[in-house]
């Protein structure tokens, strides 16, 4: 796939279903020219973005992450931008707030890296594309917790336990947090990091608590020795009051 003739630019847009429009498509051109990197492959299509695959200039595999804008839900992104402090007056313009949302996952992806959360580094961004380390090898990405049956589930899930206790720690709640969002490629990491917010958005308990019952319900299903939703959620919203 090539993004930077703009005589293609028709295929392409047909193929994405309106995710790279013209504006998307010259922002992800600038973005990979810049860093050297050329776009491979689809990795996955979703409602609210498209992730691709890359090679750098050294051959070192990198996931791309486009988020969409003539597609983008308004009112679900606004939900969890607006109590968000980092992120003020950024108005109701549909493509400044996509932009916000795809900043946004950078600076909790960093955030989290710098904590020691197993989740990708981010590398680059600009406007509403993302560029990141790739989880897997040779093009083909690390399955989803969903995807598969863990051989040590036990193992897994406090692995999953302490890297959510790391990130409250660091003043942030994933939201969205599920097997559907965590990868397994010898441990596992945490992914999509759009929907994460500061532990001072009023919104941010109960974002947790969603989370944890997410994780409880995958687990559970694994026959695994869990930790009771209410005495984990108690246990980490101490971290609230720190901060």
């Amino acid at each position: 796939m090539t993004l930077a003739r703009k005589d293609e630019s028709r295929k392409e847009f047909k193929i994405f279903h309106g995710v790279f429009d013209e504006r998307s498509m010259m922002n992800l051109y600038q973005l990979l020219g810049k860093n050297g990197i050329t776009a491979e492959s689809i990795i996955k299509e979703g409602k609210e973005s498209v992730i691709l695959s890359g090679l750098t200039h050294d051959k070192q595999w990198v996931a791309i992450k486009v988020y969409c804008t003539k597609a983008c839900n308004f009112k679900a992104l606004w939900k969890y931008l607006m109590g968000d402090p980092r992120f003020k007056k950024i108005g109701k313009n549909i493509r400044k707030i996509v932009n916000v949302w795809c900043q946004r996952e950078f600076k909790n992806l960093r955030t989290a890296r710098w904590a020691g959360v197993n989740c990708p580094k981010p590398l680059f961004f600009r406007e509403n594309a993302l560029i990141m380390e790739f989880i897997g090898e040779n093009n083909i990405a690390a399955p989803r917790l969903t995807d598969i049956t863990p051989e040590y589930p036990n193992s897994v899930y406090k692995e999953v336990i302490s890297n959510l206790e790391k990130l409250v720690k660091a003043g942030l709640v994933h939201g969205d947090l599920s097997a559907y969002n965590i990868l397994f490629y010898d441990k596992i990491y945490f992914i999509d990091f759009s929907h994460g917010t500061t532990l001072d958005n009023e919104i941010a308990p109960e974002l947790l608590k969603r989370d944890i019952k997410n994780i409880n319900y995958y687990f559970s299903k694994l026959n695994v020795n869990l930790i009771d939703d209410e005495e984990l959620y108690n246990k980490l919203i101490k971290f609230f009051k720190k901060k």
